[in-house]
């Protein structure tokens, strides 16, 4: 089977997210080209059409609703938790202890409650949150949780339907609520994306068949998008051709040979892009501090794989085996001579 490229994909596209965040939270003019090139939020529309298509994946290999939510647990939670920590690590190393707000807002996904933690990044040019990449890590959850019950009405009734019939009601979603940014880009705004990337799950051989001319129209689709402002071409282009890079382009492991440090580099990034910002190192060398940052989010990204994500993704997959061999040993019993 031909190997793809989701790993490097989404390294590339949480990278990109670090960039356009090293400008957004210094709002130092030497670096403004950053959001001039690149472009956060179509980074994580990215990583949602990427999702769409590996969470159906995971669903489908599932033996059980409880073995797909243990393989979801323990993959995002255990990082998730470990920049929980970071964050009241700063608090406390600044001598703020009123993070009760926070920790609970974290530990219930509910970050918009309590961004931030007071008397820490006060001064910070562009806002005091302590993690503000972590709203997409609720959708996320909300989109796992979803799954099961649009598995379930698919096999049901018209599976293809179903899927596009999702799609559609959620670009009237964010058509209308397009005035209401924070409301639009919520999980009914989002789940076009999911949607691209779950259809081209079920559809993953004519997909690859078809791929030049998919990813030729997805790109005419982002063009048409960008001359007209029409939401609805937005989907089709960003979705398919983060697709078509997955699956289309040559297969590239760069720095994915030693392991996936997407996830890392994404909940962890901002923090650590706050706490520079905050020590002044973007005011004195605005290149210097650039290039500093995306090594210790490098190195952080790293710690967090190797030290936390490995080992928990490790131990649930053991867990996963010692439990198929009691379910096989109590199946087919020692024959008793």
């Amino acid at each position: 089977m031909r190997k793809n490229n989701f790993d490097i994909v989404r390294l590339a596209l949480a990278s990109i997210v670090v960039l356009v965040h090293c400008y957004d939270l210094s709002i130092v003019p030497q670096l403004a080209f950053l959001v001039h090139w690149l472009n956060a939020r179509i980074a994580v529309e990215g990583f949602f059409a990427i999702s769409g298509f590996l969470i159906f994946a995971s669903y489908d290999r599932c033996k059980s609703i409880w073995e797909y939510t243990q393989n979801r647990a323990w993959r995002i939670l255990p990082g998730y938790w470990l920049s929980t920590l970071f964050c009241l690590a700063i608090a406390f190393s600044m001598h703020s202890f009123h993070v009760g707000k926070f920790l609970v807002a974290n530990l219930t996904f509910a970050n918009f409650i309590q961004p931030n933690i007071p008397g820490v990044f006060t001064n910070n040019p562009g806002n005091d949150a302590m993690n503000g990449a972590l709203w997409t890590i609720k959708i996320e959850l909300m989109f796992y949780v979803a799954v099961p019950f649009i598995v379930w009405v698919c096999r049901r009734t018209n599976r293809d339907v179903v899927l596009w019939t999702l799609f559609v009601l959620s670009v009237i979603f964010r058509t209308v609520y397009a005035s209401q940014e924070k409301l639009s880009i919520q999980l009914p705004g989002q789940l076009s994306f999911f949607m691209i990337g779950a259809i081209v799950y079920y559809h993953l051989a004519w997909f690859k068949r078809h791929g030049i001319w998919l990813m030729a129209g997805a790109a005419v689709c982002y063009v048409g998008h960008v001359y007209t402002g029409w939401f609805f071409l937005r989907p089709a282009a960003i979705a398919g051709l983060t697709m078509g890079a997955c699956h289309l382009l040559p297969h590239i492991e760069g720095p994915t040979r030693w392991g996936d440090f997407s996830y890392g580099t994404y909940i962890l990034h901002y923090p650590i892009i706050q706490l520079v910002v905050a020590a002044g190192f973007f005011q004195m060398s605005p290149w210097l501090a650039l290039v500093g940052t995306v090594l210790v989010v490098t190195c952080a990204a790293g710690l967090s794989w190797f030290f936390v994500e490995q080992p928990s993704l490790a131990h649930s997959k053991s867990r996963r085996l010692r439990q198929a061999a009691l379910h096989q040993t109590a199946n087919y019993p020692a024959a008793v001579p």
